[in-house]
């Protein structure tokens, strides 16, 4: 083999043994999430004293700019606005729901009932799944493996 396929060789090894050693740095540096720690406050929220106290949030980065009396007009800015949306997101909701029994109306009875089913074993599989999580969380592995005893 010449010199230069040997380059070419150590150099792969190379970056292949770096990448592995730095995805095993981020992995090991990433925070692990516990199933009982409270979300933190976002960033941009506002925690201060005022007559709206937690029924708003900053946008990012307003947090340091405004004052108490535009914290406030922002807040209510933002209710105004969010009870629009609110509005139009029940009247989306409407229409969805009306298009999808639309749909599903094109199918024949026999047709319908297979779709049912198919949501039942969705929806079934989707619990065990999560109680299956649920469970996997609570529980510690256990260090020592069951043994059958000879009674």
């Amino acid at each position: 083999m010449s010199k230069l396929m040997h380059g070419k060789i150590l150099f792969v090894i190379t970056a292949v043994l770096l990448s592995a050693v730095v995805s095993w740095n981020l992995a090991i540096a990433q925070p692990k999430p516990t199933a009982k720690a409270k979300p933190a406050a976002a960033e941009g929220e506002d925690a201060g004293p005022g007559p709206n106290k937690g029924k708003g949030r900053l946008p990012a980065y307003y947090k340091d700019i405004v004052d108490a009396k535009q914290k406030d007009k922002i807040y209510s800015i933002q209710a105004e606005f969010n009870a629009k949306i609110d509005a139009l997101e029940d009247q989306l909701k409407k229409l969805t729901d009306e298009r999808d029994a639309a749909v599903e109306n094109v199918l024949s009875p026999e047709q319908k009932e297979k779709l049912k089913k198919a949501r039942e074993e969705a929806a079934a599989k989707k619990r065990k799944k999560t109680t299956d999580e649920k469970t996997a969380d609570e529980k510690p592995a256990d260090p020592k493996p069951a043994t059958k005893s000879a009674n």
